[in-house]
């Protein structure tokens, strides 16, 4: 299958979650294994927690790298229908090897997106399933820093990149559970979009990944310049935007041309 066709997978036409699956990292994929496997075929990190599937609950996983994926595919077996929210772009195409790119682990999602997709995350993806968004904790962090010569795809969410509170209440979904490392408060790009859920009437949750604290109410701190129509200006900067949609390209290194994207 080659990346268009896993993307139609993810984001089949019919379904109310698909405009929010995010198409640049199918976009890198050139080929991927054709096919069907079976669950026990893929590594999956053991989280001790569940999540039991409501039709009135959507999941935002917030977990670092591959393991958000992971996590999604596991929510998969528990009745919800993983949404990639990934943002940005691994270099691949750019013949950009991830020791040189800030955000090193985008490398292994495309490789998870790349492998046969279980049949039982299909299902997921086309059966009547509430949501469960699949971020990467690290998108503003990274393995490397920013320096020139370096693939700097660093990247955030916007609330513009998940559905509103209407639309979810719409749906049925009244609360939401962060899934993350901890109990510490959301990253601040995330409580963007968790206090407007929240002020739309959408209760959001905490629960640990590790499954070492009880689901508890988010704490949920107004960031700064909420709802201020500069925020996302601001909030760009330092950011490199890549030309074929989403975030990533090269810093420049001084005396040479500008980066690509």
């Amino acid at each position: 299958m080659t990346g268009r066709e896993l993307y139609e997978v993810w984001a089949p036409a019919f379904d109310e979650w698909s405009p929010w699956v995010k198409p640049v990292l199918f976009a890198e994929i050139e080929r991927s294994a054709d096919g069907i496997t079976s669950a026990g075929g893929m590594s999956e990190p053991a989280l001790r927690c569940r999540v039991e599937a409501r039709r009135d609950t959507a999941v935002v996983v917030d977990l670092p790298g591959v393991q958000s994926l992971a996590a999604g595919f596991n929510l998969a077996k528990d009745g919800y229908r993983p949404v990639p929210l990934y943002n940005t772009t691994s270099g691949r195409r750019h013949g950009v090897p991830p020791d040189k790119c800030v955000l090193a682990e985008v490398a292994g999602i495309v490789r998870l997106l790349s492998d046969p997709l279980p049949e039982y995350v299909r299902n997921a993806i086309v059966g009547d399933n509430p949501p469960a968004f699949l971020l990467d904790s690290r998108r503003l962090k990274g393995e490397n820093k920013p320096a020139p010569g370096v693939y700097d795809n660093r990247w955030m969410v916007f609330p513009q990149d998940f559905p509103s509170a209407g639309f979810l209440r719409s749906r049925g979904i009244t609360q939401a559970i962060l899934l993350q490392e901890g109990s510490s408060p959301p990253a601040e790009d995330l409580s963007h979009v968790l206090l407007r859920w929240k002020e739309g009437g959408i209760a959001v949750f905490l629960q640990d990944a590790a499954g070492n604290l009880a689901l508890c109410p988010a704490e949920l701190r107004r960031p700064s310049h909420f709802r201020s129509t500069i925020y996302r200006v601001l909030a760009l900067a330092g950011l490199r935007r890549n030309s074929a949609g989403g975030f990533g390209s090269m810093v420049p290194i001084p005396g040479q041309g500008g980066g690509f994207g």
